[in-house]
């Protein structure tokens, strides 16, 4: 046992993982929303639904009086920097306009704002991206379990 931490790394490959650091700003982000959206004069009165694990384009569902407000939350570290929609958050935002808002909470490092834009497809002048992955699978072959 005498040696073996010698060979281990600074940091793990999960948390020097870019994706983990998004991961964790966004939730970061989220959970700052989470305790503080009443904060928003428009979600004053809003009762908040998570729709996190639904994957349907947006981060929560508010609902202020009979009106149904559909939010994406994105974080940034400092008072400065952009984000990225996918195409389900891009289309969602297209498809329900002024009923959708998307909320920047931006400097998370320091003292966090939460910043809101509704119909961000109209209001933001955003430019498209594609990525194209390959994706490997390696598969066993059929066994009898």
């Amino acid at each position: 046992m005498g040696g073996e931490t010698e060979n281990l790394p600074a940091f793990s490959p999960l948390v020097r993982s870019k994706f983990r650091q998004l991961q964790t700003t966004g939730l970061e982000a989220e959970l700052y929303f989470m305790h503080n959206f009443h904060e928003l004069d428009i979600f004053k009165n809003g009762i908040l639904e998570d729709a996190r694990l639904f994957g349907d384009g947006y981060d929560f569902q508010i609902q202020i009086d009979s009106r149904f407000v559909l939010t994406e939350i994105k974080g940034v570290r400092s008072k400065s920097g952009s984000f990225r929609f996918t195409e389900n958050e891009f289309l969602k935002a297209q498809e329900y306009k002024d009923d959708y808002g998307l909320i920047v909470v931006s400097n998370l490092e320091l003292l966090p704002k939460m910043t809101s834009i509704f119909n961000p497809i109209s209001s933001l002048t955003l430019k498209k991206k594609i990525v194209k992955h390959e994706q490997i699978s390696y598969h066993s072959a059929s066994l009898i379990w």
